[in-house]
């Protein structure tokens, strides 16, 4: 009988591996903003980090994955402007995208920017000048390869700015203008994310912001491209609104499994209490037909800033210090190593549960499940 219990024990599998941290070694300041993985052995971080040098101002991040380590690849720096990367999407290892933002070192308007990697080397990509007073930045990029690549963000004129790549150039192609509730005004749209099944089934998720009286009103936007053009989907609001500050919300991520099986993450913020702070997550699913909220474990209060699936289903979330994993029934908060503010997450393809969560924790970083 011994010998038998002893036999059962040595047989019984191995506990399920966790999160943990995978080191950047350099450079030690700087943060993460997005992770994407093709491969095992070839993922992407990208983000941020100040320049050696007085007029460097803040340089791209971008940090790559052998299967092993990371390793930092030069990117190029614009004489005292700050570059920052928000996205990244690799269609091959020599046909990567990049996006994010740059502006005058100390200025607070921002331009796009877009940078390409051919396998050797990170160059800057012109981007179309908009006009108008806001802040301009791309949030999101998807790349299928060769020449067709697309990207989204916000405009000059705050409106919500879709940009795609004809293996030439880059052009902004028109995005809807959504309505408003009655009694509102409407005021501008941002796209925070994007995520494509084919060149023809294509979401992008984020915010449309209006105003009644002194009050500032936002609500979640997504938007679908079926290889024609863009059309707004309608998105439940799930946010509490306060009758003097209104009511605000925003997709942040989204992802596209099938035809028939998308997620999007977002958060409410604290409009009541006058706060104006991120208070809870938003979790929706796309089943084909419309969106809907889904249920997100108690006591999770944080923003979700990103989302991502492996072909097997398992799709997770991240935000703040929170990871959620949903495994085809409901979510489940996942326990992720140190305090970090987490702002991307990466499945790995034809893998059933690896996975890259990334952002910031006192420098770079980044956790790795597998």
């Amino acid at each position: 009988m011994i010998k038998i219990a002893m036999a059962l024990v040595l047989a019984a599998p191995a506990a399920a591996p966790g999160w943990t941290i995978t080191p950047i070694a350099s450079p030690a300041d700087g943060l993460v903003n997005a992770v994407s993985a093709r491969t095992t052995t070839d993922a992407w971080a990208v983000g941020t980090f100040p320049g050696p040098n007085d007029d460097d101002g803040a340089q791209m991040l971008a940090e790559h994955w052998n299967g092993t380590a990371w390793t930092q690849t030069p990117t190029p720096n614009i004489f005292r402007f700050d570059e920052k990367l928000n996205a990244v999407s690799a269609a091959s290892a020599t046909d990567v995208w990049a996006v994010g933002s740059q502006n005058k070192t100390g200025f607070k308007h921002t331009d796009p920017i877009a940078a390409h990697y051919d396998g050797t080397t990170w160059t800057i990509v012109p981007t179309p000048a908009t006009t108008g007073g806001s802040k301009s930045i791309l949030f999101g990029v998807v790349d299928f390869g060769g020449a067709d690549a697309w990207a989204v963000g916000r405009s000059e004129g705050n409106r919500a700015l879709i940009e795609h790549w004809n293996g030439t150039a880059w052009t902004i192609v028109p995005a809807p203008v959504p309505s408003v509730p009655a009694g509102e005004t409407f005021v501008g749209t941002t796209l925070n994310a994007i995520s494509a099944r084919s060149a023809t089934d294509i979401w992008a998720v984020g915010l449309t912001q209006s105003a009644k009286g002194t009050a500032s009103n936002s609500y979640t936007l997504t938007m679908h491209y079926n290889g024609t053009a863009w059309t707004i989907v309608p998105s439940p609001n799930p946010a509490v609104r306060s009758p003097l500050n209104g009511v605000q919300q925003s997709l942040n991520g989204v992802v596209e499994i099938s035809a028939n099986d998308a997620w999007a993450v977002g958060n409410t913020v604290d409009t009541v209490s006058g706060a104006f702070q991120p208070n809870g997550p938003i979790a929706m699913h796309w089943n084909g037909t419309a969106w809907s909220l889904a249920t997100v474990p108690a006591g999770v209060t944080t923003r979700l800033a990103a989302v991502s699936a492996n072909a097997s289903g398992t799709v997770w979330a991240d935000g703040d210090g929170t990871i959620l994993r949903f495994n085809g029934v409901s979510w489940a908060t996942e326990t992720v190593p140190g305090t970090p503010i987490l702002k991307g997450i990466a499945s790995v393809p034809g893998t059933a549960t690896e996975a890259f969560a990334g952002g910031s924790a006192a420098g770079p970083y980044v956790a790795h499940h597998q």
